[in-house]
């Protein structure tokens, strides 16, 4: 077999693996969505992820064994080079099929011109920021990690926005009664089991499927730009990819025709330099080798050779890494400034038996929490408790209560941020108190029967519960009631009653975080 039909093989089965690699991705997204399905693996992205290892090890000053398979990603970047961005990564997938598609060797368009080779340092800068704010116990510069980004946008925007517009097509097409057949058999075979019944409600839907469409509009500026410029979790591999063993060689048959550079990716192919590429940039795609006539490149096992002479000018060096420390310390500094109103509102409320860790900085913003309730009570928080927990989830129960008899948030959790609580215990754990507020509430305010949230109350024992009283209303008539009043040392905080409260707008009962001192916000 010639080496040109090697290379071509080769650049076909990588095509295949990022399509497995996607499809594995999707599925495990999905099947987070469907009931009776266990999690195990659900996590499985990223516990590969060497980014979100490295930082919550950090963060969390602790060894997290379920983290250890990032390792793997690290053996195969320092054999191989960045075959993550080349083969696995689903988010590089998705950019290398929205980039806009160019016949082979034909020059990009006039007008979208690669931005300065200088510019790739900055996915170094932002790499150190990422380190050092996890050495310092913050974490939000993690939401810029692909694979949160993409868990991220899938959840609260794509799926959700998939589900909206498969319900209005079958609203518009069940009007046509001859329909009615096909269309059951199709909800019951596809519909059904890929979105089930629930309604998905996410406030952050808008800024994250923004943030992500500019990520895709950057594409078709410059091919791969995030990959290019501002990925961290692409600059860790790239300084590893540095010492790889295989990488990119330019052999003396090379005529530089120049053929090969209009067709690699991230345009790390320089004519000026006998067509040579930089294996940190490099995304082992093998565009290279299909491109070229003269079997003038060929990926070869070589000694690891990392001389300051190969080093470029983009790449990090004392000053990239002095102004990664000083926008790292200036944004734990800030962070740490804001009101504690600010960073800790009475109604941020955790995950079950995050208040047992340190949540802020183990939490890598992954969204796994979040992408398998199966209320839709975790969403993802934006400013709502400062910068410092930009991402992190939280309960939100007026849109979704924790369930009582679900622990799904504690088994996908990849860094421990919640804890691995069996149900019995997640049960007994407070994630917050709740309060009646007797100025809204049916029976205190307008004297309305009403016994929903002692109703709702999962507790065996009942954490809410009715006290009978007489009542005179404003004709003079003598009535009487159940107000509704809550047991402080029996409610966990689910949520259900302020879900359930038939009251509009807000909830007449609503659910507080407690504090540090194990006390709670607003009393009964």
């Amino acid at each position: 077999m010639n080496r040109s039909r090697k290379s071509e093989i080769i650049h076909r089965l990588r095509q295949g693996t990022q399509v497995v690699t996607l499809m594995l991705f999707l599925y495990l997204f999905w099947r987070a969505f469907s009931p009776g399905l266990n999690f195990s693996g659900s996590d499985l992205f990223y516990r590969l992820d060497p980014l979100a290892a490295i930082t919550a090890m950090l963060a969390g000053r602790t060894w997290i064994p379920g983290l250890a398979l990032a390792g793997v990603t690290l053996a195969f970047t320092l054999v191989f080079g960045r075959v993550w961005c080349g083969w696995v990564c689903p988010m590089g997938t998705l950019l290398e099929w929205f980039s806009p598609r160019r016949k082979k060797g034909q020059q990009p368009r006039p007008g979208r011109k690669a931005l300065s080779e200088r510019w790739r340092v900055v996915k170094y800068v932002l790499l150190v920021v990422l380190l050092l704010g996890a050495l310092f116990g913050n974490q939000t510069l993690m939401f810029l990690d692909p694979l949160t980004i993409l868990t991220r946008t899938l959840t609260v925007a794509v799926w959700p926005g998939l589900r909206s517009a498969v319900n209005e097509l079958e609203g518009f097409l069940y009007q046509f009664e001859f329909l009615w057949g096909p269309l059951d058999v199709i909800h019951n075979a596809v519909v059904y089991p890929l979105f089930q019944d629930v309604e998905a409600v996410f406030i952050a839907a808008v800024p994250v499927f923004l943030f992500f469409l500019a990520i895709v509009a950057l594409n078709w500026w410059v091919e791969r730009f995030w990959c290019r410029y501002l990925c961290p979790l692409g600059g860790l591999l790239g300084l590893l990819s540095k010492l790889s063993l295989v990488r990119r060689e330019v052999g003396d048959v090379c005529a530089s025709c120049a053929l090969c550079g209009p067709d690699c990716p991230t345009g790390t192919i320089d004519p000026k330099n006998g067509m040579r590429s930089d294996p940190a940039e490099c995304v082992v795609c093998y565009d290279c080798m299909v491109s070229c006539t003269r079997d003038g490149t060929a990926f070869r096992l070589q000694l690891p050779d990392w001389k300051l002479a190969d080093w470029k000018d983009y790449d990090p060096g004392r000053r990239e890494v002095l102004t990664g420390v000083v926008l790292a310390a200036t944004g734990v500094a800030l962070a740490g400034v804001e009101p504690i109103r600010k960073r800790q509102p009475a109604d941020l409320i955790r995950p079950p038996g995050a208040r047992l860790t340190d949540f802020e900085s183990l939490c890598i913003r992954c969204g796994e929490c979040v992408r398998v309730c199966p209320t839709q009570g975790l969403q993802p928080s934006l400013l709502e408790g400062g910068w410092q927990n930009l991402m992190t989830p939280r309960l939100m129960p007026r849109l979704g209560y924790c369930s009582y008899n679900c622990n799904a948030c504690i088994e996908v959790c990849p860094t421990g941020a919640i804890p691995p609580l069996s149900l019995a215990e997640k049960q007994n754990t407070p994630i917050g108190l709740a309060r009646v507020d007797q100025d809204r509430c049916l029976p205190w305010a307008y004297n309305i029967i009403c016994t929903v949230c002692e109703e709702a109350c999962p507790l065996p024992e009942k954490a809410i519960r009715l006290e009978e009283v007489e009542v005179v209303n404003a004709q003079g008539e003598t009535l009487t009631l159940q107000h509704p009043y809550v047991v402080q040392e029996l409610c966990i905080g689910c949520g259900i009653c302020e879900h359930q409260c038939p009251m509009g707008g807000e909830s007449a009962i609503r659910v507080f975080s407690p504090t540090d001192t194990g006390l709670f916000m607003g009393g009964v």
